[in-house]
């Protein structure tokens, strides 16, 4: 059996980029050009075009580095990863349903020694049961998911201090922004990209029901990084050695504190998700415990 499709659904600020960077370093794995191939997120919320600008992103870093490649070796290498992008780029700007494109350039990363090719995509945690179980059924059936699940303020504060930037950028008054987008994921309607992102318990109903048990895996952040955890997943991809990534945070969001009124009304407002995720798993880790100790004081 060739290599399996590993489908890195999310959260979104839970170790992803650690996790693409430690794959991109393992000999029996292997990724796209891009971390994020947004191929079916794209297709069901018609942001193909957004994802083409994503990928062009990329595609601009490793022009320059072809450019000022120190030898001819270093420069092959750059050549044939703008190669590759251009291969995404047109499928995912086709703005059309090509899972055969889709599997062919996937399959194109697995040599002899590859095990597993993942499409790391944050985002995909946000698609339907049917989207799913179509994932599922590509590349005969060889296919797994991966969900690493962060304390669910510590997730949600890490996107909104992400979002907060963004409209610094616009010339928004910073205490402004903050008390809307607070107002904003405090009030009842769950429609707000922050709040899609943070609903767990949605995603792991979807997820459960479109694949089956032994081809997904649910992680803890908090737990990411020790050694039984990273043993758990090798042994899950069917890969060889713990994986390994960088040593410190990657692509961390520098956000203003939060404070202790902010993170209890954040709480209050996740409680559910707490309460969906002791029962799924059983248990919380202290981290989770702390936090949901503060939506109780907030009610």
């Amino acid at each position: 059996m060739g290599a399996a499709f590993l489908y890195g659904i999310g959260a979104a600020k839970a170790g992803t980029t650690w996790l693409a960077h430690a794959l991109r370093k393992h000999p029996h794995a292997a990724m796209p050009p891009a971390k994020e191939a947004h191929y079916f997120d794209s297709l069901a919320f018609g942001s193909s075009m957004w994802a083409v600008d994503q990928m062009l992103v990329v595609r601009a870093k490793k022009r320059a580095a072809v450019r000022d490649a120190p030898n001819e070796d270093a420069r092959a290498r750059a050549r044939a990863w703008v190669e590759e992008l251009d291969r995404w780029i047109a499928l995912i700007g086709a703005q059309t349903r090509d899972d055969a494109g889709y599997e062919a350039l996937m399959q194109r990363r697995a040599g002899a020694d590859v095990r597993v090719v993942a499409d790391i995509t944050p985002a995909y945690a946000l698609l339907d049961t049917q989207s799913l179980s179509s994932m599922a059924a590509l590349n005969g059936g060889h296919t797994k998911f991966l969900m690493i699940l962060r304390d669910p303020v510590d997730r949600l504060w890490s996107n909104i201090g992400m979002t907060l930037a963004r409209r610094n950028l616009l010339g928004r008054d910073a205490s402004l922004a903050r008390a809307e987008l607070m107002a904003e994921v405090l009030s009842e309607q769950d429609d707000s990209p922050e709040m899609a992102r943070s609903d767990y318990a949605g995603t792991l109903s979807r997820l459960y029901a479109a694949v089956p048990e032994a081809r997904r895996l649910v992680l803890f952040f908090e737990e990411l990084f020790v050694p039984e955890t990273l043993t758990q997943l090798s042994d899950f991809l069917g890969i060889s050695g713990p994986l390994q990534g960088p040593d410190r945070k990657v692509n961390a969001t520098q956000s203003t504190q939060i404070t202790p009124q902010e993170r209890a009304q954040l709480a209050e407002r996740l409680r559910p998700q707490y309460d969906d995720i002791q029962t799924r798993m059983g248990r919380l880790p202290a981290r989770w415990q702390e936090t949901y100790q503060t939506s109780m004081v907030a009610s």
